[in-house]
């Protein structure tokens, strides 16, 4: 969730001092209130004109005419490959021989900057002349402070017809920007908001970039600067581009962000595209680069007054498609009249001499500057574009040796180049007893450990020294590595044994691994569900949804939720693409995501593509009683989940913000609504590091009489370092076949608290009456006699169970072994005593020491009840 990155920067105390400058930097003679007009103004003449509503009856002529046209088209016409922020009928279409630019008409958006007027896809043109629909352009917020353009008119200014540039104008009113205004305007200058402004989209034939002009009217007797005089610019372009794309700087590659650079360019696998300053100036880093969300500034302008100022503000180049950042970087070069550099070519192969496809090829300058990068073929050709100097080009690919590099001398053009010798591990996994092929976990780690991979190779390391952490949905993986020792960890989550063996691998060999895992831990009738999980639908994640599908499946989760900050999707049409319907079924949710106090999940609900952002629900301007009953009131009837309650920010912790008392279970704060269902109790945490944060809460609220049910979740943005399923939790549905699931017997489990929470351990509680978790018995005694049973496989360490009643630990035991294994169980009679009180509540905690290693270190294993409740 975005707590771990945007929010928790954008929360200091001056926010606008780690964007960009503070305000004090502000010129002097500018207010910092709105601005009001000067009377001596001759205001009719102060005005943008607006162009004509429709623009160019057949825009997607232009290549034919040897123009560059602009029109208004339909959604049937050109789509993004992402599927994320769409093109919709209206929206207007730039277009010449060469690139095609979707404008989004004006109007509530999709995305963060919600008032239209922008940027929607960028793309190559066919020989048809129409978009290749090749565009993973996301979105790329253009700000003054924290104000955006709210368009009053998108026309065209003119259509092409006449030979000239295409030009697409958005004017309106600079407006400030709701989600980041809410929280942090008072960090930011005022003195541009309610400023008329515009936006023309310039497009020239036969260009492959495109201009964009910014035009201020100015109605007083000051100038206004946007940052053209002053220390730090307020004329910012916020990149949410990290999702689908990777941040690419010359000279520092894909590392962070940093300096002054030629360019910002962005690479993906269809179409790479870049920002510049106008006429190839720089623009400068603002000084945030986290999780996929970046802030560049350009040079600012100052607007006379009682005058209409008109600036170049920035270009648009789009590069080739499939071609990286190494033809990237010569499509810029090109557009600005730059010399080429010279093409070198050859074969990557392995030690042997054979092909070696997919490797990355970098190249480095004589100074240690990251030039450029391109990828093999499967014939390991490549081709890459380097200054005339000598620079070093190096081989890399995950699983094969690192190279110190191949130097090419001045005026070379050719240079073949090789890995040291590598070997092979072959992994077949299969289920013990029926042989049938098992979704699987391989973890590869090496015994020495491997050199780092440059950040600027922009190809991260797996965590915590692994090599490989490969998710075999067929149990199938063969898995370069260099010679040496390897731990080989192949697993399917905390219902099964594993194997854990280390095996020697030589140069050329491939040593072949066998998996048989059995399924150890009974949970007949229980279903686990992770209700968190992120992929490159939200904001601050780059997880292609194919790769988190699959990383569900191979650690053994029953019911993986879609989770997207402000966006629907369902994992299940990916679960059925590969063909896994019998070991999951997914489900849609969302992570209503307000930036001012706290997060929510939404299980289920479903994609709408018709409205605003896929269906997700509108927050900004509304109380917390309104957004809680729009919820309630969709057709789903959705469960609604207060997601980690009560971490350090308010900005995305429910509890928290409102200052949840825990004396009274209550709040006095304006936002405090009870009208939520559960509570994200754990999040990627066990008991124990909640125990004084978020169970304390939840403890508060069921001594208050206010019955809100826990559930644990992953919160997972990026598999490499957070897997899914830790912790997941456990419905008990009387099935547990995912081809059976259905959305409403997962909400219904949500809430009615028929549930138990479990890291590495499964727990079920049976009570008076064979009642379970979530059950409100008639008090009939001072105690009552409970069954827990703590079930784990042989890999896993459980040892003390904790009764808690009335949020106060009554006793703490042993668990009690049982059975020959392989798998432990644990069964204890535990007799509770219940207190002279109208509602008593017991619940269980189960723990073990160490954590989760080989599977998931670092983390605890454990399992929670939910509460059992006596009422007199």
């Amino acid at each position: 969730m975005l707590r771990h990155g945007f929010v928790s920067v954008l929360s200091l105390c001056c926010f606008a001092s780690v964007l960009v400058a503070c305000g004090d930097d502000s010129p002097d003679d500018s207010p910092t209130g709105n601005t009001t007009s000067n009377n001596t103004c001759d205001l009719s003449t102060l005005v943008f004109e607006t162009g004509d509503d429709t623009g160019h009856a057949d825009p997607f002529g232009a290549k034919a005419a040897g123009q560059a046209r602009a029109g208004r088209i339909q959604a049937s016409q050109v789509q993004p490959a992402h599927g994320r922020q769409g093109v919709h009928d209206g929206d207007f279409v730039l277009v010449n021989d060469k690139i095609a630019i979707v404008i989004e008409d004006k109007g509530l958006s999709d995305g963060y900057g919600r008032f239209g007027g922008d940027i929607l896809a960028v793309d190559r043109v066919g020989e048809d002349g129409k978009p290749l629909g090749l565009s993973k352009f996301n979105e790329t917020l253009q700000l003054t402070s924290l104000y955006m353009i709210d368009p009053s008119s998108v026309t065209v200014i003119n259509d092409g017809s006449n030979g000239e540039a295409a030009v697409i104008r958005s004017t309106g009113t600079l407006t400030a920007l709701p989600f980041l205004y809410e929280t942090f305007g008072a960090a930011f200058p005022q003195q541009y908001a309610n400023l008329t402004a515009a936006y023309d989209y310039v497009l020239e034939p036969g260009s492959e970039k495109l201009l964009v002009r910014f035009g201020l009217i100015n109605t007083t007797d000051y100038d206004i600067d946007t940052g053209l005089n002053f220390e730090g610019s307020w004329n910012l372009l916020g990149f949410f581009q990290g999702s689908f794309s990777k941040l690419f700087l010359p000279g520092r590659g894909f590392g962070e962000a940093d300096g002054s650079p030629e360019y910002v360019g962005f690479e993906n696998d269809t179409l790479p595209f870049a920002y510049q300053g106008p006429g190839a100036t720089p623009l400068d880093f603002g000084g945030i680069d986290i999780s996929g969300f970046q802030v560049f500034s350009g040079q600012g302008m100052v607007a006379t007054p009682c005058n209409v100022t008109w600036v170049d503000d920035h270009e648009v180049i789009v590069g080739e498609p499939g071609g990286g950042v190494d033809r990237l970087g010569e499509v810029v070069r090109r557009v600005n009249g730059d010399e080429a550099w010279r093409e070198i070519s050859g074969v990557v192969t392995d030690s042997t001499g054979a092909p070696v496809g997919g490797a990355h090829v970098h190249a480095i300058g004589p100074d240690g500057e990251y030039l450029t990068r391109t990828t093999s073929g499967d014939d390991g050709k490549y081709v890459l574009h380097v200054p005339k100097e000598a620079v070093t080009v190096v081989p890399q690919k995950r699983g094969y040796p690192a190279s110190d590099g191949f130097p090419v001398e001045a005026g070379a053009n050719g240079a073949d180049i090789d890995f040291a010798p590598n070997g092979f591990i072959d992994v077949v996994a299969t289920e013990d007893g029926t042989g049938l092929p098992l979704p699987v976990r391989i973890q590869v780690i090496p015994e020495e450990a491997l050199e780092p991979t440059p950040a600027s190779y922009g190809d991260p390391d797996e965590d915590r020294g692994r090599l490989w952490q490969e998710f075999a949905v067929d149990g199938l993986a063969k898995l370069a590595v260099p010679p040496g020792n390897h731990r080989v960890i192949v697993s399917r989550g905390y219902e099964w044994e594993l194997l854990d063996n280390t095996v020697e691998v030589t140069a050329g060999e491939t040593v072949q691994i066998t998996a048989s895992l059995l399924h150890s831990v009974d949970t007949t009738g229980a279903m686990s569900a992770d209700f968190h999980i992120h992929s490159m639908y939200s904001a601050d994640s780059s997880d292609p949804v194919v790769h988190k599908v699959k990383s569900a499946l191979a650690d053994g989760l029953d019911a993986p939720v879609s989770s997207e900050h402000e966006w629907i999707i369902s994992f299940q049409p990916i679960i059925e693409m590969l063909g896994a319907e019998h070991w999951a079924f997914g489900l849609p949710s969302e992570e209503l995501t307000t930036f001012a106090w706290g997060h929510f999940g939404v299980v289920p609900i479903n994609p709408r593509p018709e409205l605003v952002n896929n269906g997700a629900i509108d927050w900004l301007g509304k109380s917390s009683k309104d957004i809680f009953d729009e919820v309630h009131a969709l057709p789903e009837s959705p469960a609604l989940i207060v997601n980690h309650p009560s971490g350090d920010s308010a900005f995305s912790s429910y509890f928290t913000k409102v200052q949840l008392d825990r004396e009274t279970g209550s709040s006095d704060h304006e936002l405090w609504t009870e009208n939520f269902d559960a509570i994200e109790v754990f999040n990627d945490s066990d008991f124990e590091s909640n125990r004084n944060a978020s169970v304390a809460d939840w403890f508060a609220l069921l001594n208050a009489g206010k019955t809100f049910f826990a559930v644990g979740s992953s919160d997972s943005h990026a598999v490499r370092t957070s897997p899914v399923g830790y912790p997941r939790t456990f419905m008990f549905l009387g099935y547990d076949d995912p081809e059976l699931g259905k959305a409403e017997d997962v909400r219904d489990a949500i809430l009615q608290g028929n549930m138990t929470i479990g890291g590495g351990l499964f727990m079920t509680v049976e009570g008076p009456d064979a009642s379970g978790p979530g059950t409100i018995l008639p008090r009939t005694g001072d105690t009552a006699d409970f069954t827990v049973t703590v079930r784990c496989p042989s890999w896993v360490t459980a040892d003390t169970l904790e009764i808690i009643v009335n949020g106060e630990t009554v006793a703490t035991e042993p668990l009690e072994p049982v059975g020959a294994g392989p798998a432990k169980e644990f069964v204890n009679a535990v007799t509770v005593p219940l207190p002279d009180k109208p509602t008593a509540w017991v619940v269980f905690h189960a723990k073990g020491p160490g954590d989760l290693d080989p599977v998931h270190p670092g983390r605890k294993p454990f399992a929670v009840s939910n509460p059992v409740m006596f009422q007199r």
